[in-house]
């Protein structure tokens, strides 16, 4: 290979590359336009695929089906060496129709802390060489946000992350990331999938005999550190002042790898938490015991819980009190801690499953709210839209944990969220749970939220499922257009829930299930997994008083159980 031009890829103090034989070259810092090269060796060979058309078809319809690349068991029919490979070149068929003739193809690769990348990252990484694209490599468990945030600075094409996020440690999981510092979109998903089908319909690929694809490796931990400073949101002299004892558990995830380091770098004490035996990385309740225990021990007025999920694009937060603070909350704490004491505004996108709170706490600052349906490449489109009219976000996030901010990446970010609640309690120097209740008493209603799900034994029980939620839905709420009663003490508002429903199609045609909401702003949304014999349910009740709205909620859940009774 002849090296042209490489001027952009050399990071400060970098100033000569190494010999190109060798390729591993370790770079502190990108700068972010392109490199391009000649290619003295085109000898290519045919290797056979160990896949069949009827796997890659599977392999493509999941990824198209995704909301986020997909996940499955790590040595399942769909998640093996060989379909990654598939997945990969197809991949690498994307890049090479989406980049100029004159230009190598490139991309940043990198991963979670499981057992499926550890083994199949490297392997990626040597295939895409031996299709000819240069190859940026974080070597090291890295998180979600790190890594957009790498992809949107050196606006690399498609990114690839490997990542089951929350899901069971034997899940492995593939995503993509947009030159936005975004989850793919479908037109992207799509593209790769139809690659893949075309590939293994083959049943062969080409391979480069000698390996073309520039190599270099590279940590993103800087060029986030340098994020976090220029957003000016965190104040970490305040948080180191103000003697916050602060309790930490990665939940043995990528998280490990940043939060740890960003404290001791500004001088901020804090006590690591082990995790103890939890079936995966997700950051719910029954998986922080041992972080509510340490909290709950301390004597300290000022004292917090915080966590991430295994790539670190969630949180969670455990208040002074040792309970858990569910995510609708969250974003409640932060929107206000952005507009009282960030003096920042603008637009609130959240998905239609999240808390009703927030679309009040919302109208009491004058602002703007969108909904969209699960999963957060439709809040980024929202983001990114809003951005290209010259407008931003304040805060866009989702119930399941996940959150982002004014001016930074349109891709969740835990790390973030945990950093903005300790400089919350900073300012205000009160214990979260004190700010929660003075947010919530000034909005005059209660809520109560629970997420349940139901298991079926096959996939053509759970669609019977969903066609008589659809069929109640359509007939009922779209149609006849009357409030009718759902339970014994709910009726629904037809006239909100089919402004709602249609709402959701705008940015999803085949829709997002089905919500159901009710005369007194409780609400109940019924969906179903793409990916398992699974439907979701989530009830958020209202009431006078908190232990009103739990009984409404039951009784709400009791008229959903009698549908899958």
């Amino acid at each position: 290979m002849e090296i042209k031009s490489i001027s952009s890829l050399i990071f400060k103090g970098n100033k000569k590359l190494n010999s190109p034989k060798n390729r591993f070259l370790k770079l502190k810092e990108l700068h972010y336009d392109t490199f391009q090269v000649s290619f003295k060796n085109k000898n290519k060979r045919k290797i056979p695929l160990d896949i069949t058309p009827k796997t890659g078809y599977k392999v493509a319809h999941k990824l198209k089906k995704g909301t986020s690349g997909f996940r499955a068991p790590y040595l399942s029919e769909v998640f093996t060496p060989e379909t990654i490979k598939l997945i990969t070149l197809g991949t690498a068929g994307y890049l090479k129709e989406n980049t100029p003739d004159n230009k190598l193809p490139k991309i940043l690769i990198g991963g979670d802390t499981r057992k499926s990348t550890r083994e199949l990252l490297p392997e990626i990484k040597d295939t895409l060489l031996k299709q000819g694209i240069g190859v940026i490599y974080i070597e090291n468990p890295v998180p979600t946000p790190l890594l957009a945030l790498a992809s949107k600075k050196l606006e690399i094409p498609v990114s690839i992350l490997m990542t089951a996020s929350h899901n069971p440690w034997n899940d492995g999981g593939i995503n993509f990331i947009t030159p936005d510092g975004a989850v793919a979109p479908s037109e992207i998903t799509e593209q790769i999938a139809k690659n893949i089908e075309i590939i293994s319909a083959k049943g062969n690929y080409e391979e480069e005999i000698k390996p073309s694809g520039a190599l270099y490796k590279f940590n993103p931990y800087d060029l986030y550190k340098k994020e976090i400073k220029s957003l000016n949101l965190i104040d970490f002299e305040k948080i180191k002042k103000s003697n916050i004892e602060i309790f930490y558990d990665s939940l043995n995830g990528t998280g490990q790898y940043v939060i740890p380091r960003l404290l001791k770098d500004n001088g901020i004490n804090f006590k690591e938490v082990k995790s103890s035996g939890q079936k995966g990385p997700e950051p719910k309740e029954e998986n922080l015991k041992e972080l509510s225990k340490n909290i709950i021990n301390s004597r300290k007025r000022l004292k917090i819980g915080i966590t991430n999920d295994g790539d670190a694009d969630r949180f969670g937060i455990i208040d002074e009190k040792g309970k858990y603070i569910n995510p609708s909350d969250v974003m409640l704490l932060i929107m206000y801690h952005l507009v009282k004491n960030k003096h920042l505004s603008g637009d609130v996108v959240k998905n239609h499953a999240s808390s009703i709170l927030i679309n009040k706490l919302a109208q009491t600052y004058n602002l703007k709210v969108h909904e969209t349906p699960v999963g957060f490449k439709y809040l980024a489109s929202d983001i990114l839209k809003l951005r290209k009219t010259g407008s931003d976000i304040l805060l866009a996030g989702e119930e399941s944990g996940g959150l982002t901010v004014k001016g930074h990446i349109p891709e969740k970010d835990g790390i973030i969220a945990d950093l903005l609640i300790l400089d919350l309690i900073a300012e205000e120097n009160k214990p979260i749970c004190e700010i929660l209740k003075s947010i919530k008493d000034k909005l005059s209603i209660t809520t109560y939220i629970e997420n349940y799900s139901e298991r079926f034994e096959n996939d053509k029980t759970k669609e019977d499922i969903i066609n008589k939620w659809e069929q109640l839905f359509i007939e009922e709420a779209v149609l006849n257009q009357n409030n009718f009663k759902f339970g014994k003490n709910h009726i629904v508002d037809c006239k909100k829930s089919k402004e709602a429903f249609e709402n959701i199609l705008e940015y999803k045609p085949d829709g997002d299930g089905f919500r159901f909401i009710m005369t007194d702003d409780s609400s109940v949304i019924v969906r179903k997994s793409g990916t398992e014999p699974l439907i979701r349910y989530r009830i958020e009740a209202t009431g006078k008083d908190s232990d009103k709205a739990k009984q409404n909620a039951l009784e709400l859940k009791n008229c959903v159980d009698s549908f899958f009774n």
